[in-house]
Parts: C-alpha cells; structure tokens; sequence
C-alpha cells in the first residue's frame, strides 16, 4: 500500500522556496517604495522653487532664514509662513518620510543667501533612481 501524502523533506523544500521568494519580493517592494519617495522629493522641490520664484517676483528678494539653515516644517517656519502670506502657496510639502531613520535626516531645508538675493534648498535622496541627481544630500539653487 503507497502512502498518499508528502514527505518532511518535501514539505521543506516547498516551504524554503516560499521563503526565499517572499524576501525578494518584500526587498524590490522596499526598493519601489524607496524610489517613489525619491520622485516625490524632486517634485516637492521643484514646487517649492516655483512658490519662491514667484515669491521673488513679487518682493524682489526671498524670504529671510535669519541667516541659517531651517527646517520645513510646512507651515510655521519662517519660509513657509512667507510663501502662504504672500498667497503665492496654499501649503509648503514636507519630506514623504518627514524623519530621521538611521541617523539620516529626511527633510527639506531652505537657506537665503547673499542678503536674500540667492537660496538653496537642502534634501535627501534614499536611491540613485533620479536623472542627475546621487543618493544622499542634494542642494538645488534658484
């Protein structure tokens, strides 16, 4: 009489090769995720060089950032609150991740310089995914 069922082994063999699949699926979902997050940042920075180019256009300077390096928080850092008073923006973006992770901080940062004729915004890329643009910190001017 046969026995009509799997063996140890076999049942194993299945369940390794089970495993083995939901791990590479779970790193390349991580690794989309990551680059979607990368996407959003460039679209979150061109948005916010627009606000400031018409910001710019309207007051002949940019907004003063007291002569340092601030967070964007979105609605209560000075930059922001310059870009909503003025009606030049509803609302500022905030990183995607808005956080530090691994000792990485994912924000963005706004600086005026040369006596807020100049800027530079301040973020962090998690991939090599975007054109023209390395993993790690990034710095866009006007």
């Amino acid at each position: 009489m046969k026995n009509k069922g799997f063996t140890l082994i076999e049942l194993l063999v299945v369940i390794a090769i089970l495993g083995l699949l939901a791990t590479i699926i779970l790193f390349s979902v991580d690794d989309v995720r990551s680059k979607s997050r990368d996407s959003r940042r460039v679209v979150d920075i061109k948005v916010i060089q627009e606000g400031l180019s018409m910001y710019c256009n309207d007051y002949s300077s940019y907004p003063y950032s007291g002569g340092n390096s601030i967070e964007i928080n979105g609605s209560s850092d000075l930059m922001s609150q310059e870009l909503i008073n003025s009606g030049n923006m509803s609302g500022v973006p905030i990183d995607p991740l808005n956080m530090e992770i691994d000792g990485v901080i994912y924000k963005y940062y706004y600086e005026s310089i040369s006596d807020e004729t100049d800027y530079r915004l301040i973020f962090y890329l998690e991939t090599n995914s975007i054109l023209n643009k390395l993993k790690g910190i990034n710095i866009v001017y006007p």
